[in-house]
């Protein structure tokens, strides 16, 4: 069993567009013996999305959820700039719809006072935290994190579970940041496979804070599954990469 930790169902605004986009998606992940797909979708694709539109995009994926009941697991989309609206987002879509985790992107950087409300309430639901992070040598945009960033979260929120996405955009300099957090694991999507890349993380954070995420449309399943299939692993750890840190994380949609 795989599961996948970071999906988007496509590119489109609308639902029908999306669940064209989507079946694509689901075809290749079956094909790779991909048996969970979490998806999120990050509204308009904008930076700061106002509240509609990051209501629309959650409709979609409670939508998708109800499409593929055994192959798919939600992850609320929230802006915090908007808290009222995202702690309601998330009883809407979490408490309520069955969402298995809270997606955060570029709105805010982790270290935002203004996101704690969000993490508090993911450590109260028992419930992941996907967030974005990269270190980018222009900068990136206005709200976007760094790993520093994401370990700020880690440490003033150590009951909050976190997966920071994008190793490959992290890298050794990102994976020193997040280390000294338990709470704080870090996904393998971001970029084309590196040498090497994935046995560093494990060096440095060990097997069970690894997660498989592909960022699917962005990426592909082959050559995200291949960062794992070709490194240089124990077959314990390959398991806990692929599925059982997944399992764990996504224990209130999953179970034990």
């Amino acid at each position: 069993m795989i599961i996948d930790i970071h999906a988007h169902p496509g590119y489109g605004r609308e639902l029908g567009e999306l669940r064209k986009e989507f079946a694509a998606a689901l075809r290749a992940a079956e094909h790779h013996g991909v048996r969970w797909i979490c998806l999120n979708a990050i509204a308009d694709w904008t930076q700061s999305p106002r509240p509609a539109a990051v209501r629309k995009g959650n409709d979609a994926v409670l939508a998708l959820m109800a499409d593929h009941p055994d192959r798919v697991i939600g992850f609320c989309y929230v802006n915090p700039r908007y808290s009222a609206h995202a702690l309601a987002e998330i009883e809407r879509c979490v408490v309520k719809g069955g969402m298995g985790g809270i997606k955060l992107w570029v709105a805010c950087k982790g270290s935002d006072r203004r996101v704690d409300p969000v993490a508090r309430r993911a450590a109260g639901l028992g419930v992941p935290i996907l967030q974005h992070a990269w270190y980018n040598r222009s900068g990136g945009f206005k709200g976007e994190s760094t790993p520093a960033d994401v370990a700020a979260m880690a440490a003033r929120h150590p009951k909050t579970m976190i997966v920071m996405a994008h190793l490959t955009g992290a890298g050794e300099r990102g994976l020193k940041d997040i280390a000294p957090y338990p709470n704080l694991h870090v996904d393998i999507s971001g970029g084309e496979p590196e040498a090497g890349m994935v046995e560093l993380a494990v060096k440095l954070l060990g097997a069970e804070r690894v997660v498989f995420g592909t960022d699917t449309p962005i990426r592909s399943y082959g050559a995200t599954l291949g960062k794992v299939l070709d490194a240089k692993l124990t077959r314990r750890q390959r398991e806990l990469i692929l599925f059982g840190n997944a399992k764990r994380l996504l224990r209130r949609r999953l179970g034990r």
